[in-house]
């Protein structure tokens, strides 16, 4: 995929495209280089206007994510989980002398799915990668940003964990040695999904990456607690 960005006149322009089909070559370039079968997105901007900056963020719907292989969490037991998700990049542009969001641009395809019941869930991505107890870093690309959930079983019963709904709300991205991560949470495991799973948010990745940088704060803000609802319910439909 490439992103083209054009400043032309008091707009901003963003193209996204496959580069090798439109014979882009090279980082920059003049107006007259470009191939005339982009097709553009505009902002409104003013003529001294120039600034431009490129970050990395968490898709804007929740996510669903698998593990690798089946397990059961035993009474009073945990089990760490390391995600991988594809990360957006979201583009600011200068506008009236401020940088304001211009858009956000995924850097892979998701595929959309349901969470919850037909009366009471909602849209989320379905992760193609599996969630995976260790973390090699030759399992996810580099574009993936990681995500540690720590699972604690506190109910009575063993816990079979085939699939977790996470929303991506109150995590930040943090960049360290060449990879994105973000802060670790923890899941607590109840005997009823009605009565919700809190979950809990570290302020730093988890070892070895918790001197990581932040790069992203959290869309929604920092929290170190909140409550999921149906946390675990099943994936019931798929929205194409």
């Amino acid at each position: 995929m490439s992103i083209t960005l054009l400043r032309r006149y008091d707009e901003w322009r963003v193209s996204t495209s496959c580069a090798q089909d439109h014979g882009i070559h090279g980082d920059e370039g003049e107006l007259q280089d470009l191939p005339g079968t982009l097709e553009w997105q505009r902002w409104d901007c003013h003529d001294e206007d120039s600034r431009i900056r490129l970050t990395p963020a968490l898709p804007g719907l929740p996510i669903i994510a698998k593990p690798n292989t089946s397990l059961s969490i035993a009474p009073g037991g945990n089990a760490l989980f390391y995600i991988g998700i594809p990360m957006d990049v979201e583009i600011h542009g200068e506008c009236g002398g401020s940088l304001r969001k211009l858009t956000s641009i995924p850097s892979e395809t998701l595929s959309k799915t349901w969470h919850g019941d037909r009366s009471a869930g909602e849209v989320c991505y379905s992760l193609k990668t599996r969630a995976r107890r260790h973390f090699d870093a030759s399992d996810w690309l580099e574009h993936d940003v990681i995500v540690s959930v720590d699972l604690h079983n506190e109910s009575q019963e063993p816990f079979e964990f085939e699939r977790l709904f996470l929303d991506l709300g109150h995590f930040s991205i943090f960049t360290y040695e060449n990879r994105l991560w973000a802060n670790a949470c923890r899941i607590r495991i109840t005997e009823s999904d009605e009565e919700g799973n809190d979950i809990t948010y570290d302020s730093t990745p988890i070892i070895p990456a918790e001197s990581g940088q932040e790069v992203a704060s959290a869309r929604e803000g920092k929290t170190s607690r909140s409550t999921l609802r149906r946390a675990f319910a099943s994936v019931i439909d798929v929205i194409h």
